[in-house]
């Protein structure tokens, strides 16, 4: 293993960028993560690129405002970007729809497939992941909050997300 790892069959020298097993350096890929800085940058480690954001957050978090009226939606907004707080506080403007209060988990699912417009295999997807950033930035006693002041299934869900 004394010599350097050569492709065979190729015309000429060393194929630039080739590296031989005994020539990896491993810890050249660790990439050093960041906390998130917010609500949707938390989000968008969950969920990737290919995902409207802005969409989930607004159907996640708008049947659940008459809810987490006062402080729990405080912590909410001032963990998004000032525009997606803003956009939360008329999220029926924002989504192009009315946006009904959920009282349940059932109604709670159907109303966040319709305003993701995605079937509700999905929107559950949407929702876990959102809960679970939620939980990420927020402070455990924010957290706390807001899942008391959840409808009990949709508190249940918020608690058990990760």
């Amino acid at each position: 293993m004394g010599t350097p790892y050569q492709p065979g069959g190729g015309v000429g020298g060393r194929i630039p960028g080739t590296l031989g097993p005994a020539e990896l350096d491993a810890r050249a890929e660790w990439v050093p993560l960041r906390p998130p800085r917010d609500l949707l940058d938390a989000l968008a480690t969950r969920l990737g690129s290919e995902v409207d954001l802005r969409r989930v957050i607004l159907g996640v978090l708008s049947p659940l405002r008459a809810s987490l009226e006062g402080e729990p939606l405080g912590a909410l907004a001032a963990a998004l970007p000032l525009d997606l707080a803003r956009a939360l506080a008329d999220a029926d403007l924002n989504l192009n729809a009315r946006v009904r209060p959920a009282s349940g988990a059932a109604d709670y699912l159907a109303e966040v497939s319709r305003l993701v417009r995605h079937p509700p295999r999905r929107a559950a997807e949407y929702v876990r992941a959102a809960f679970a950033a939620a939980k990420a930035v927020l402070e455990p006693a924010a957290s706390q909050a807001v899942a008391d002041r959840l409808p009990p299934e949709i508190g249940a869900a918020w608690r058990a997300a990760r």
